[in-house]
């Protein structure tokens, strides 16, 4: 038998639990993806009780539905343009107030409204009263009590989803009495419904100043200067449409909330006190951002040998599996597409382990204090406040450090950081640079090495100037951030967000590699299997007059073109074109380039493109061919120019 199909919208205001929920009802059932053209994460997951399956829609978190953000545009797009059948509000208990605004837009949209009532514990705890069987009566809505993070309420939450399907509700309509005078003269205006959207509602937010519905009406309405000058006739319509929206809410909770005379202390009070401080904050943050950055890479090491002579087991076990193909397959499956594969997978463990602790800093509460507390630091530098975690973890592996740019609200911000993120050296590439300056300068090799990340430093903060004025056109916005409250992580939802991540990175990441790892194998291999007379080295050479301005022989340019796949496969090109290894490939090198040579190859691969890993990630993350391939060239265009002056400068220092 089929089941009957139920659309939820999930919504509510950042920090109310509302992924919390829409985690704890879901769980492995959920597909995450982007919005259609857009870069905001849209998450979609399905619930099976008794014969209906009902379909959850986690809209982005919001205050209000007027189109001040792109979040709040989509939002209210969904729930006028989708029509859910039913519309979930997750509201905080102990902010009632605040959340409520958002409930009245909803009402002025959507009839069938079920109210989760979150953290309930958290109220209880702060002294407030809350008669929740009146607030039910005066709303006219069901209300269902809530602790998501403990599961409490979620049964509750999902047969009350079913009965409101079944049981048709009766439409509710806020009166603002204020209002309602110049609310009617705006719907005979307008006649009938725009665009899907309700006349009242229209009217209400072209007295709000709304930018996207006035343009609408201005361009669909005959009558529109009838209407403008109603809604220009007073300055103050925006303020008195919120008034009236606040009287609503004070009428609502007026006997039914009760809050305590004195304010009562909590942990977060406590805890802030001392990791917000003015001056302690960002030290502590600093610390713990080391912490976790040592010990993620310590964990990593830890794993990565045993990791890595597992997937050597799996090569095996795929060797035998294929030892009947011809040599010429076998070769392309385990030396080509496997190699892909194998590079994906090595990257699992580094990407769970960082995952696993930015999920504890974000269900803790700490993550947004510590982008309130680097947001000065960060600003003089010229980017978000928010781009201290991704900008640090991007040391490590500049593909997490591409996810974390979720952590980004704005969208210029996010794209910018991305793109600025690719300068940043990654472990592979400081390994690639650690063998050649060893090799060329055994002395200085640590002052140089400390050099590249002061190279790197540069490159940041110079391109984030010139990209924000020239290319973004932007400002850097204010950080306003709510800080939520500090809590203990939940173990299911932690594990839900690693998986959720490293899902997404196998998916796109993946395949972007392994087709790619498969063209590279094949043309380094055509026409006769020698690599130095491969179609891949008549590419190196055919890019040889462009790359010998900067010193490169053939080889070194065909280094940087594997280097795509991974940087760290430089080294082991340089070493299948020599034939030779370690100190021996060293010793040839030395007879083959110059110091300086050797230096300006290091700085190039330090800045040019990113790994194919970080490239899939960020068309992933940007949702965007053009930005990835923006992020491409210019890395590319500013990594030749550097290298080059750089070049000419040694080479006149020396000389």
């Amino acid at each position: 038998m089929e089941k009957t199909k139920i659309r939820v919208a999930l919504a509510g205001n950042p920090n109310v639990g509302k992924s919390t929920v829409f985690n704890q009802l879901t769980g492995l059932n959920q597909h995450t993806g982007n919005w259609p053209g857009k870069t905001v994460e849209k998450r979609v997951g399905y619930i099976e009780k008794d014969n209906y399956l009902i379909e959850i829609t986690d809209l982005p978190g919001t205050y209000s539905l007027t189109a001040h953000s792109l979040e709040e545009l989509i939002a209210r797009e969904f729930i006028i343009k989708e029509k859910p059948d039913i519309v979930v509000l997750i509201v905080d208990a102990s902010c009632l107030e605040r959340n409520l605004y958002l409930l009245a837009q909803l009402l002025e949209l959507h009839s069938n409204i079920v109210i989760g009532l979150n953290m309930i514990d958290v109220s209880s705890g702060r002294g407030y009263k809350l008669d929740i069987e009146k607030f039910r009566e005066r709303l006219g809505l069901p209300v269902i009590p809530m602790v998501a993070s403990k599961g409490y309420g979620l049964e509750e939450l999902v047969q009350q989803i079913i009965d409101t399907y079944t049981n048709k509700t009766v439409s509710i309509k806020i009166e603002y009495p204020e209002l309602e005078d110049v609310i009617r003269k705006l719907e005979s205006l307008l006649d009938s419904d725009i665009e899907g959207y309700p006349t009242r509602w229209t009217a209400l937010k072209l007295l709000e100043g709304d930018e996207v519905t006035t343009k609408i009406c201005k361009e669909k309405i005959k009558n529109w200067e009838s209407i403008r000058q109603i809604v220009e006739g007073r300055e103050d319509n925006p303020v008195r449409v919120a008034s009236a929206r606040y009287n609503w809410i004070k009428k609502i909770l007026d006997g039914v909330l009760e809050k305590p005379q004195r304010q009562v202390i909590s942990w977060t009070d406590r805890l802030d006190d001392v990791f917000t401080h003015p001056i302690w904050g960002l030290p502590i943050g600093i610390l713990i951002v080391a912490l976790i950055f040592y010990l993620t890479y310590t964990f990593n090491e830890l794993i990565n040998e045993p990791w890595e002579r597992f997937l050597g087991f799996f090569e095996s076990g795929i060797s035998i599996i294929f030892s009947f193909l011809p040599e010429w397959w076998r070769n392309l499956i385990i030396g080509g597409i496997w190699q892909g594969v194998s590079t994906v997978l090595s990257f699992t463990p580094l990407i769970v382990i960082f995952f696993l602790f930015l999920a504890l800093l974000e269900d803790t509460g700490y993550l947004a204090r510590l982008a309130f507390v680097t947001d000065r630091i960060m600003h003089l530098l010229g980017l978000h406040g928010k781009s201290f975690i991704p900008l640090v973890i991007s040391f490590g592996c500049n593909v997490p450090g591409v996810m974390a740019t979720r952590t980004l609200e704005d969208d210029k911000d996010r794209v910018l950081l991305i793109i600025l993120d690719s300068f940043i050296p990654c472990i592979p590439r400081i390994l690639v640079a650690s063998f050649f300056l060893g090799v060329f300068f055994p002395k200085y090799a640590f002052i140089l090495l400390l050099s590249l990340y002061g190279i790197s430093l540069f490159s940041v903060i110079f391109s984030g100037l010139i990209l924000r004025k020239r290319v973004f056109k932007t400002s850097i916005t204010p950080l306003l951030i709510e800080l939520p409250i500090y809590k203990l992580p939940t173990l299911k939802i932690v594990l839900l967000y690693i998986w959720d991540k490293l899902k997404s990175f196998l998916i796109r990441a993946g395949t972007v590699i392994i087709f790619l790892s498969g063209i590279i194998w094949i043309l380094s291999n055509l026409p006769s299997g020698d690599i130095s007379n491969s179609i891949l080295a008549q590419v190196g050479k055919a890019l040889l007059p462009l790359f010998s301005k900067l010193g490169f022989n053939w080889q070194l340019t065909v280094g940087l073109i594997t280097g795509f796949i991974a940087k760290e496969a430089s080294l082991s090109t340089l070493g299948t074109i020599y034939g030779l290894s370690g100190s021996e490939l060293g010793s040839a090198l030395l007879r083959e380039i110059s110091p300086i040579t050797a230096y300006s190859f290091v700085v190039f691969q330090l800045l040019y493109i990113p790994c194919a890993a970080t490239v899939a990630t960020i068309y992933k993350e940007t949702n965007s061919l053009k930005w990835t391939l923006f992020a491409l060239s210019f890395s590319l265009a500013y990594a030749y120019l550097f290298t080059f002056i750089l070049n000419k400068i040694l080479m006149f220092v020396v000389r």
